[in-house]
């Protein structure tokens, strides 16, 4: 029973887009008149080299702080971003970080900023800068890269960025993954900037580096499936909500859910615990979450 199941979910995730792209498909795409190339690392990595034609784009312009916590920037100041960019309505993105310290988490942060303001061919390089220069055949450019102005015009995607007071009402009624490690979700250790400890009540477990493998890249799509239908007992046509400590980690497997496996109702609490866990008005729990019957 239990391999007939994952089998058809084998099947179900064939239907999806694939969300991440390999260098090799990447280095027949080069030549492509649409494709736009966004690097999100450092300065110093981009000037020592980088993908020929790549933009460099930094988190800040696309979140903002609030408070203790960050959210996404206005609708105004994405849409400059990406008209920066050079991105047009027609345009192919592919997004990727040098393998450094939060730059895959800051990959699908600009991602979903670009799909919650109506970009459609959005994806990440899977495995990252590294994976790029793993070829020594392939081509590394250490030039500023400039574009012509896009022309993208930015339309806010409602349902996909939910609040504080819709996590809480929501509590109990719809599956809620957090992003951190298990030893914050547990109290075991505190987040970084986040003032009380442990995790929103019902919530499960599912750190977002679980999901890939030592070198950067995603596991198969047999672990996935183990890991969000089995594990989770999820179900692509219904909701799911994810949150993390400020947004980062929860928008990798909000983009794996929703750009990857094709989930129709991935959302994601954008203020995570570092608005929620920063007040005394919301609930915090630390025991280990038993299996839920959503």
């Amino acid at each position: 029973m239990r391999l007939l199941i994952i089998l058809s979910l084998l099947a179900f995730s064939l239907q999806a887009a694939t969300g991440f792209i390999s260098a090799e498909k990447l280095d027949d795409m080069l030549k492509q008149k649409n494709l736009v190339l966004v690097d999100v690392g450092s300065r110093a990595d981009y000037d020592e080299g980088h993908i020929p034609n790549a933009m460099r784009s930094e988190i800040s312009a696309w979140r903002r702080a609030v408070k203790l916590h960050q959210l996404m920037r206005s609708s105004d100041d994405i849409e400059k971003e990406i008209q920066r960019l050079g991105i047009n309505k027609d345009s192919q993105v592919i997004i990727y970080g040098h393998n450094k310290k939060k730059e895959a988490l800051k990959s699908s942060y600009i991602a979903l900023a670009m799909i919650v303001h109506g970009l459609k061919n959005v994806a990440i390089l899977n495995g990252a800068f590294g994976e790029w220069e793993d070829d020594d055949d392939r081509a590394i450019s250490t030039t500023l890269t400039k574009k012509k102005q896009g022309s993208f015009k930015a339309k806010f995607t409602p349902g996909i960025l939910v609040d504080l007071a819709y996590t809480k009402a929501h509590i109990g009624k719809v599956p809620m993954l957090e992003a951190r490690p298990a030893v914050f979700y547990y109290g075991t250790l505190r987040s970084s900037g986040v003032k009380r400890i442990g995790h929103i009540p019902q919530a499960m477990s599912s750190f977002w580096k679980d999901k890939f493998e030592i070198d950067g890249t995603l596991k198969e799509e047999e672990i996935l499936n183990e890991i969000f239908y089995a594990g989770y007992n999820l179900k692509k046509e219904k909701e799911v909500l994810l949150y993390c400590t400020g947004g980062l980690e929860a928008s990798m497997n909000w983009f794996i859910l929703s750009q990857h496996m094709g989930f129709s109702d991935a959302k994601i609490y954008d203020g995570s615990l570092r608005e929620w866990a920063n007040r005394d008005d919301t609930p915090l729990v630390r025991y280990k979450w038993e299996t839920y019957g959503y």
